[in-house]
Order: structure tokens, then sequence, then C-alpha cells
């Protein structure tokens, strides 16, 4: 018997997906090439923003907020922890420029969101003592907080198989056959699968999977080099955040993740001596302790970022059952939550709570069509 819903891909979207539709009793089957939280997820620093720099675009403003009370209330309905840490994010600036652009997001957004904190200085250092005497500033959001990744993605899809959702490993989806308007089958090197819809949130491969309808979608893999730390005593439950896409954060283990700029290398699977030697030069000067810890292990991941950083959710045009929701970029497993929520509603209810008109595929030929006039 053939799955209502056939999702590719078991990462933080795509398992969200399969926790959402299961949740309303439909049937799901996840085709995953190869173990959960294998992408861009498993880099991930599942970092949990209320607000910030990443949701200033208006689209992205409720699906973030959204996501965030999602996720903050999900983990009663897991098995196991997801190792949530509440302890707030601060944004540091290291300079004067990054101190003023500061101070005015504060200035802009404080009405919005009156729990934020502007700290000069000497009060930042106080009010976080890891951070070292070079630090201007830093703004502090008591409501972000920051997960495991794994324990997040493995919570959506063991939730889903505990309603009835399968999920097979190894399996690599090689195209996607459609005809007059309604998907056929799903093409993989074990075989064909058939459902009534399908949902690709399958990151920064989704364009390959996609070239099988003659589809092009406007995603990049931007590759991002993260570092882990040996652990030491809990110092901090803060997400400390630097300009220029840096952040810190603790593990509830005690290793510190340092990540992470993006990369624009193609699929390069590689970690660059110059890249981590900028890091540490960074976060030594930025937070001293880093000169006394080792590094443990330093990895990549591949972000799928669409070419105007705003995710890609909803139907494929001329094929309404084909569902996309990828190119979250770095925002990923904060948008998570959200993201299966508005697919399900969309399968399910085929409307949505939060509108999906700006996160649409077809935006992009819409933005080609108006640059051509």
């Amino acid at each position: 018997m053939h799955p209502d819903v056939i999702v590719i891909g078991a990462g933080a979207i795509g398992t969200a997906c399969a926790y959402y539709l299961t949740r309303r009793g439909i049937s799901v089957l996840v085709l995953e090439r190869r173990h959960i939280c294998a992408g861009a997820s498993g880099a991930s620093a599942a970092i949990i923003f209320n607000a910030g720099f990443n949701a200033n675009k208006a689209p992205l403003q409720r699906l973030n907020s959204e996501s965030h009370r999602l996720i903050a209330e999900i983990e009663q309905d897991f098995e196991k922890p997801i190792e949530k840490i509440a302890g707030g994010s601060l944004q540091v600036a290291m300079n004067e420029q990054e101190a003023h652009e500061l101070r005015f997001y504060y200035e802009q957004i404080n009405h919005i969101n009156s729990g934020l904190l502007f700290l000069e200085e000497t009060e930042a250092r106080c009010f976080e003592p890891m951070l070292g005497p070079r630090v201007v500033a830093a703004l502090y959001d008591p409501a972000d907080f920051h997960v495991n990744p794994y324990r997040l993605c493995e919570g959506y899809l063991k939730s889903a198989l505990r309603r009835g959702g399968k999920v097979e490993f190894g399996v690599t989806v090689t195209g996607i056959r459609v005809q007059n308007g309604r998907i056929d089958r799903v093409v993989t090197d074990k075989g064909d699968y058939r459902a009534q819809w399908v949902v690709v949130a399958a990151g920064a491969w989704t364009p390959q999977i996609l070239r099988s309808i003659h589809m092009k979608v406007p995603i990049m893999p931007a590759r991002g080099q993260v570092i882990i730390t040996e652990p030491c005593s809990q110092l901090t439950q803060r997400i400390i955040k630097f300009f220029d896409h840096l952040y810190i954060k603790q593990t509830a283990n005690g290793n510190f993740y340092l990540g992470s700029h993006s990369e624009f290398a193609g699929f390069e699977n590689r970690i660059t001596l110059e890249k981590i030697t900028h890091y540490m030069q960074f976060y030594s000067r930025a937070v001293p302790l880093f000169t006394r810890l080792c590094a443990l292990r330093f990895f990549a991941g591949f972000r799928p970022i669409s070419t105007d950083d705003i995710p890609i959710i909803g139907p494929v045009p001329g094929c309404p059952r084909l569902i996309l929701a990828t190119g979250h970029g770095r925002s990923g497993m904060c948008f998570s939550a959200a993201t299966g929520k508005l697919v399900s509603e969309f399968i399910i209810d085929g409307k949505t709570e939060i509108p999906i008109g700006a996160f649409s595929v077809d935006r992009f030929s819409r933005m080609q069509s108006q640059e051509n006039l």
C-alpha cells in the first residue's frame, strides 16, 4: 500500500514535515540517502532565534516567531529531551561601526521586543564574563535558545514513526516522474516509489532532484566550516553571536561549537587551514578562553541558500501535489517547525495559517520577468 506522502530528506525540514503530517493522521514515508541529520542539519548550531538580523525581511517574521513558539513547546511530545538551553543570546560588537549598527537595530526593534537589553562595553563584559576586553557593546535577547540538532530531528522522526510513519535510509532519489500535472513516481536507486503527494526537502541537493522535471531552482550550496572544542565546565548558557555570521554556543556536554561563515565553493566538502585559522584568531580575541581550549573536531555542512535568502515553501507550478520545502539557508533548524506545519496545512487543508505566497518558487520567474521589462 502506498503512503499518502513521500518526504525526500531526513534533515530538520523533512523530519518536521513528517512529524506534522503524521500528527494529523497522514501516512508518510521518508526517503533518505544517508542517515538522519546527515546534511546541513547535522552541522547546524541549532540556534532558535525569536527575532534578529536574519528575520528582518518581512516574509520571515511570522515564520520565525511561529517556529520559535512551536519548538519551545515541542519537547513534551518527544521521547527524549532535545537538550534545550534557554540562556538567551548576546549579539556582540567588536568595533565602533558594529556598535553603531547594533544600537540602531536596538532602537528600531525595541518597541516590538521590549525584553532586549543594550549593553555598553563594561556592562557587556560584566554580563558575560567570557567576553574579552576588545568587546565594544552587546545586545541581549532573553528569548533565544539553542538545542541539540540531532535530538530535534530524532524527536520529529521518532514521533512520526510512533504515529505510523515510515523511513527508509540508504535510498538515493534520482528523479521524479510527472504526467499530465500529476506525480507518477519517485525514481530511486532502490526502485520506484509512489504516493499522491511528494515533499522535496533535500536541502542543497534539491536542484539535482528537480532536474528530472526540467525545473531550475535557484538554490546554491553554501559551505560552513565548524570547530568543536574539548569539553569544559559549564561557563555560559548564552548564544554569543558576532557580525559576519560567526557564533558560539556551549553544548549540554560542555563542548563549544564555533561557526561559521558561508562559502560558495560548490559541494567541496573539506576543511581549509585558512578559514580555521581565521576563526581561531577571531574567537581568541573575542573570548580569551579559546586560547587555552583544544579543538577536537572540524567538519563542514552545506546550507541551501536561495538567491534572495528566503525559503522556498509550496507547490511546483503545473504540479500542485509536488511540494518544495527548501532554501532555508542558515535558518533551517530555526524555521523547521513552522515549515513542517505549513506543509501539513497546505496538503491537508489546502490553505495555510501563515500565507505562503512570498515563499512560492514561481517568485523567481516573476522577478526575472520584471527584470526583462
